[in-house]
């Protein structure tokens, strides 16, 4: 780990990757960073789009966008008053983009989130093309927030949908 810190206090300011990957490295291993990266808070439209959705379904729900936690890069969508992560996760989380295979250094934040004490769940951005989909996604929130879905045709996914390996809610 100390070659990874020295190798961060000599990475160009330019090489914003390496710096917010070993600075997550640092935060896991409970070691103190010599630097704290900037992050570059980004919104994209499915995110706009589901929060929307999330909070005219759920008009009382407290959402906060773009929110840095525990000098992680910023979450997508926070609910702090369930202690729970919404990552709507577009091409670039995954290793070639397949919707398959998480990259590294998403998995390694999803890792600090959970050892932090969120609930963390993941939406495929592909998943959020159809309203019913939507809707699904948006009815399991509401469970997990302890609010009762609506209306007819209300579907829970089976909480079994979870990567194992890391405790990811799939939903």
């Amino acid at each position: 780990m100390d070659d990874l810190l020295t190798r961060l206090e000599n990475t160009s300011p330019d090489n914003e990757e390496d710096q917010h990957i070993i600075s997550m490295a640092a935060s896991w291993l409970g070691r103190t960073c010599p630097v704290i990266p900037h992050y570059q808070t980004n919104i994209s439209k499915p995110q706009t789009d589901f929060r929307d959705q999330l909070q005219s379904c759920l008009p009382s729900l407290n959402i906060e966008e773009e929110k840095s936690l525990n000098s992680l890069p910023p979450v997508d969508l926070l609910l702090p008053d369930h202690n729970m992560v919404i990552e709507i996760q577009g091409p670039s989380h995954y290793v070639s983009g397949d919707f398959n295979t998480r990259n590294g250094s998403t998995l390694l934040k999803i890792a600090l989130l959970q050892k932090a004490g969120f609930e963390v769940i993941e939406i495929p951005v592909n998943q959020l093309r159809s309203r019913d989909s939507i809707k699904l996604y948006i009815d399991q929130i509401k469970t997990r927030v302890d609010i009762p879905p609506q209306g007819h045709g209300s579907v829970l996914l089976k909480s079994g949908a979870a990567d194992e390996k890391y405790g990811t809610a799939y939903i």
